[in-house]
C-alpha cells in the first residue's frame, strides 16, 4: 500500500467520523426541536388554564371559591412564567446545537473534498503505473521482434 493510499484510507476514516458527528448532532437537534414544541404546547395550555380560572358560576357564589380560583390563577401564571424561562434556555441550547451542526457539516464537507482530491491522485497514480506497465510490455515485444528479425 502506497503512502497516498494510506492517506486516502485515513481520510476515509476521518470523513466517516465527521459524518457520524453530523448524524449525532442532527438527532440531538431533532430531539431538542421536539422538546421545544412540547414546551410551546404546554405554555399554550397553561395560558388557557389561566384565562379560564376564575370564570364560572362557582366563583360568583362563594367568596372562598373566588379566592381559591384567584390563587389557582396566580399559581398557573407563575408556572407559565417559569416554563417561559425554561423555554428560553432551551432555545439557546438549540441555537448552540444548530451552530455545532453547521460547523460539523462544514468540516465534513471539507474533509470529503480533500478525500476526493486524494482519490483522484491515487487513481491518477494507478493509471500512470498501469500505462507504464503497458509501455514496458510493448517495448519488450518490440525488442523481441527486433532481435528475432535481426
Amino acid at each position: 500500500m502506497t503512502r497516498d493510499e494510506r492517506q486516502l484510507k485515513q481520510l476515509g476514516t476521518l470523513v466517516d467520523l465527521r459524518e457520524r458527528e453530523c448524524a449525532r448532532l442532527e438527532a440531538t437537534l431533532a430531539d431538542q426541536r421536539a422538546v421545544e414544541q412540547r414546551y410551546q404546547r404546554n405554555l399554550d395550555r397553561l395560558q388557557q388554564l389561566a384565562r379560564s380560572a376564575g370564570t364560572g358560576a362557582a366563583t360568583a357564589v362563594s367568596p372562598a371559591l373566588s379566592l381559591n380560583a384567584g390563587q389557582y390563577r396566580q399559581t398557573v401564571l407563575a408556572l407559565a412564567e417559569r416554563h417561559r424561562a425554561d423555554l428560553a434556555e432551551h432555545t439557546a441550547q438549540l441555537a448552540q446545537t444548530q451552530q455545532a451542526l453547521v460547523g460539523a457539516t462544514l468540516r465534513h464537507r471539507a474533509l470529503d473534498q480533500v478525500r476526493d482530491r486524494q482519490q483522484q491522485r491515487v487513481s491518477q497514480g494507478q493509471a500512470q503505473k498501469a500505462q507504464k506497465q503497458q509501455d514496458d510490455l510493448a517495448m519488450q515485444v518490440w525488442w523481441r521482434g527486433q532481435t528475432a528479425a535481426g
